[in-house]
């Protein structure tokens, strides 16, 4: 043993120290992996280059987390909900009609084939007067596509006097009209030979913003009451 002491030197044991530490690193960096974890981990140290591209998965990201700051939206691609959607059909439709269909502006052209449709109604009671003679002007949703001109401009109903165009072939109920005119559908007058007719607005004969309905009267009361339609050319 004494021989043996002799022989040991300061570099034989720290090549044995070393021998030791090589056999046991693999169990010493498991031990040290284990070790570390977020709390020793200094926050907004640890750069980005520390961590390999394409190996940190979703679930490691916190939910609701990211915001646009962080993803760059011109490489989203749709959701599949919208692709199934984003059909001619469907982008051209808005609740299954057109979008040419809905009036933003009343400057804008109602579009050709489009009949738009409403109401009309005027009546008076005048004391003494020999003659009533009522006028209402009434305003399409958008421009008409061609001059209203007081032909343009009719009832459809038999007993408008005088105003009967035989081209309107609807009904109160039911209002339709030839491409390019208004019809007027009569649902009541007031007075027994009250006269109702359609024209054009006085002093702009060629207007395509809307018409004029007419009732007259030769008694102290008269008055008109209906629908309208217009179909665009």
């Amino acid at each position: 043993m004494r021989w043996l002491a002799k022989r040991v030197t300061p570099s034989m044991v720290i090549a044995c120290l070393a021998l030791g530490v090589a056999l046991s690193g693999s169990s010493i960096a498991a031990s040290v992996k284990d070790a570390v974890n977020g709390t020793q981990v200094a926050r907004n140290t640890l750069p980005g280059n520390r961590v390999v591209m394409g190996t940190l998965p979703a679930n490691r990201v916190k939910p609701d987390s990211l915001t646009g700051r962080q993803v760059n939206e011109s490489r989203l691609a749709k959701v599949p909900s919208a692709v199934a959607s984003d059909t001619a059909a469907d982008a051209a439709a808005l609740g299954g009609r057109p979008a040419g269909a809905y009036r933003t502006l009343a400057s804008q052209p109602i579009p050709s084939g489009t009949t738009v449709s409403g109401a009309f109604g005027l009546s008076a009671n005048i004391t003494g007067a020999a003659t009533v003679d009522l006028r209402q002007v009434v305003s399409l949703p958008g421009l008409a596509t061609s001059d209203l001109t007081s032909a343009a401009v009719n009832f459809g109903n038999a007993a408008a006097v005088g105003d009967a165009d035989p081209g309107c072939a609807g009904s109160a109920t039911a209002p339709t009209a030839p491409p390019g005119r208004v019809c007027l559908y009569l649902a009541a007058s007031v007075g027994l030979n009250t006269t109702v007719t359609g024209e054009a607005i006085p002093l702009l004969a060629g207007s395509r913003a809307g018409f004029v309905v007419q009732a007259v009267q030769a008694d102290a009361a008269t008055g008109v009451f209906g629908v309208w339609a217009y179909t665009a050319q």
